[in-house]
């Protein structure tokens, strides 16, 4: 092999095949067998929630969203749906109120998004010093399934302190986009989070279906100068040791935009936290190394781990460049991590339960979404993605989520 062949089968190995074989790796670890949860007692000794909705000009969307939390499967007199109408110039208010929310208003221009909704809104329910066991963060455009509070209950009576629960896409319309956002979820929010659960790691925090014991947000706060605060929160909780679980049997989903164009400004925000939280990532490898932590470990290997999309493209390219040039190491090795990314989507496709004929959907329209991806990575590497909490379109919300999405 020629000398440039040499160097390019590195990069390739380094930059492509090493982060494919720990996403196939992570494959295998959720096909391994999972502990259940215990079932949680019955009557008195249930947890206390207080499901909390951050919503900033949400009226189309918190009417719905609120009607589904008050009609949840878990004792009424066990918990309570609070709305904090933040900075609104609409009807959100109004609107939650009539669907049974406990509404609080919100007006602080200088204290804008939503971490600041949510410490304001914890601190108000914590100075009325009524009986709560545990918060729920939940988005003002999502649906959980009717067992979630039951299912977060089990955990904390397991001796969890922080809950995750599965954050997936509701499906609105069978577009190209909202399905591959399906799939994008499948992987990044239950197959990762599913394999780190398994190594006895933490799952992420997705921003949406989180579930904190009130011990737990008596002692952290969320950053309101980020636009990735679950992220920062995250890191920080796993910095002092805390386990953050993944609850499967909890579901929440929400709903996402059906064209690239409304996707647009949301996916560049989710992007620029990667490259904000960069030095938390490297302190937590650094410790997960140092210490033998195999929670910091692979919470730093999570956020250092590149995107699929590009990821997928490269290795694409990898294998026709190498080929073109006729160096064989590079066709290996793209090879390698081609069928490493393949076996991932199909792992995810397979959690989420979708049919081939939507995977085959998602596979013909992926280059073109790959190459979006490629564009919005780099918008975010420029300093993009630093906005305001604003609504999008079609009814997405803009509470920032600093998903590990792919």
């Amino acid at each position: 092999m020629t000398t440039e062949g040499a160097l390019a089968a590195a990069a390739v190995g380094l930059l492509v095949t090493l982060p494919s074989l720990y996403l196939g790796f992570l494959v295998v670890v959720t096909l391994l067998p999972r502990r259940a949860v215990a079932q949680a007692a019955s009557g008195a000794d249930v947890a206390v929630f207080a499901v909390l909705v951050p919503a900033h000009n949400e009226e189309k969307t918190i009417g719905r969203t609120v009607a589904n939390l008050v009609r949840l499967k878990y004792p009424t007199d066990r918990f309570t749906v609070h709305v904090v109408a933040d900075n609104c110039a609409d009807a959100t208010a109004a609107i939650a109120h009539r669907h049974g929310a406990v509404v609080h208003e919100r007006n602080d221009p200088d204290r804008r998004g939503k971490g600041a909704a949510l410490n304001w809104l914890v601190d108000e329910l914590h100075a009325e010093a009524s009986r709560i066991d545990a918060y729920v963060v939940v988005d003002a455009d999502s649906e959980l399934s009717p067992d979630f509070l039951l299912a977060m209950s089990r955990h904390l009576a397991n001796g969890a302190e922080i809950v995750q629960g599965l954050n997936l896409v509701r499906v609105s319309e069978d577009r190209p986009l909202i399905r591959i956002r399906e799939l994008a979820f499948e992987l990044g929010c239950h197959l990762k989070p599913l394999a780190y659960e398994r190594l006895g790691s933490s799952s992420g925090l997705f921003g949406n279906g989180m579930c904190f014991s009130a011990a737990t947000l008596r002692r952290y706060r969320w950053n309101e100068s980020s636009v990735v605060e679950d992220a920062q929160l995250f890191f920080r909780l796993v910095r002092d040791g805390h386990r953050i679980r993944l609850a499967t049997d909890a579901i929440v989903r929400s709903i996402m935009p059906a064209s690239l164009r409304d996707a647009g400004s949301q996916a560049v925000r989710w992007e620029r936290g990667k490259f904000d939280f960069t030095r938390d990532v490297a302190s937590l490898l650094r410790r997960g190394v140092l210490r033998r932590d195999r929670n910091a470990l692979f919470a730093g290997l999570s956020g250092l781990t590149p995107p699929f999309a590009p990821l997928a493209l490269a290795s694409v390219l990898a294998f026709v460049g190498g080929a073109a040039a006729g160096w064989a190491g590079v066709v290996v090795l793209a090879a390698i991590a081609i069928l490493c990314l393949f076996l991932y989507v199909l792992r995810g496709a397979a959690l989420g339960r979708m049919t081939p004929w939507v995977v085959m959907r998602i596979l013909l329209w992926a280059p073109s979404y790959c190459l979006w991806k490629v564009g919005v990575l780099a918008l975010a590497a420029l300093g993009g993605g630093r906005g305001e909490w604003k609504r999008q379109r079609a009814g997405v919300s803009s509470v920032e989520r600093p998903l590990t999405v792919d």
